[in-house]
């Protein structure tokens, strides 16, 4: 790679970014394309994060990823944003910002690939977790379902997040065991299971013998919720599948271009097995 001082610069933003795979698969991206730019990972420790991204137009950037846990500043930092979540930024040439909600169509390009009739299959959702990615997903989802369930250790984020959703729904976290058991499609949207961050005994032994299971979580790839399912022969989508789609989603945004989603797995799997 080329750097010189006209290359555009991208990065990733959150806290914490150091596990982030985004850079191996945009820049494997932009290398096909043949496009002079370059992507990194830049943590953001802040109390203050919506100016702070703000600020981040005036040092050049074309663009940004935007990860836990700043979704809703990077949303309200933008000029214009279709979401009241944004995990993709575009500066635009006039000087403004607009913002995109890539996961909820990333994670539908996910589960189209791995499951083709869900949306015959699926009319009830129980969505662990209810941060950024949880209320981006439900909201992809919302016109295709009867009932999405959010269930979070507090129970108050559950409701804002189902507030506003057609399909939006409640449940308690100590009665996952019944949202298991409910559920069409179950997906894992909370850190749980990430490296350092213990899994909870999930209740897979109730889930529906034809239950879809997604877990966001992608280091490790395997994670105790995608083996459990698996254990039970139901469908495990692994946290790859949405990593790459909504990153697609966020290169076309940015370029143009609909980059190759094959290409990226192939990589990413050898950068978690080195």
């Amino acid at each position: 790679m080329n750097i010189t001082g006209k290359t555009r610069v991208l990065a990733v933003i959150g806290d914490p970014v150091s596990h982030s795979l985004s850079p191996i698969m945009h820049n494997g991206w932009i290398a096909d394309h043949g496009i002079d730019a370059a992507y990194v990972a830049i943590p953001l420790v802040s109390e203050d994060a919506e100016n702070e991204i703000r600020a981040m137009c005036r040092f050049g950037f074309a663009g940004v990823n935007v990860t836990v846990p700043h979704k809703h500043a990077a949303a309200a930092a933008a000029d214009r944003s279709e979401a009241n979540v944004a995990n993709v930024l575009r500066w635009e040439k006039d000087g403004s910002v607009s913002g995109f909600n890539t996961d909820g169509v990333g994670f539908l390009d996910a589960l189209t690939e791995a499951a083709p009739d869900w949306r015959m299959r699926v009319k009830r959702v129980l969505m662990i977790g209810a941060g950024g990615a949880a209320v981006g997903v439900a909201a992809a989802l919302n016109a295709h379902v009867d009932t999405i369930h959010f269930a979070n250790r507090t129970h108050a984020r559950a409701e804002a997040a189902a507030d506003g959703l057609r399909a939006g729904r409640v449940l308690r976290w100590d009665d996952l065991e019944r949202g298991f058991g409910a559920a069409d499609l179950i997906v894992q949207a909370t850190s749980l299971g990430m490296e350092g961050n213990p899994a909870p005994a999930w209740p897979m032994a109730a889930a529906k013998p034809g239950a879809i299971c997604a877990d966001i979580v992608y280091r490790p790839l395997d994670t105790e919720f995608l083996r459990a399912a698996r254990g039970r022969g139901l469908v495990a989508i692994d946290g790859l599948g949405m990593l790459i789609h909504q990153g697609a989603r966020a290169f076309e945004h940015w370029f143009g271009v609909r980059p190759d989603a094959g290409k990226a797995r192939e990589r990413l799997i050898e950068a978690l097995s080195s």
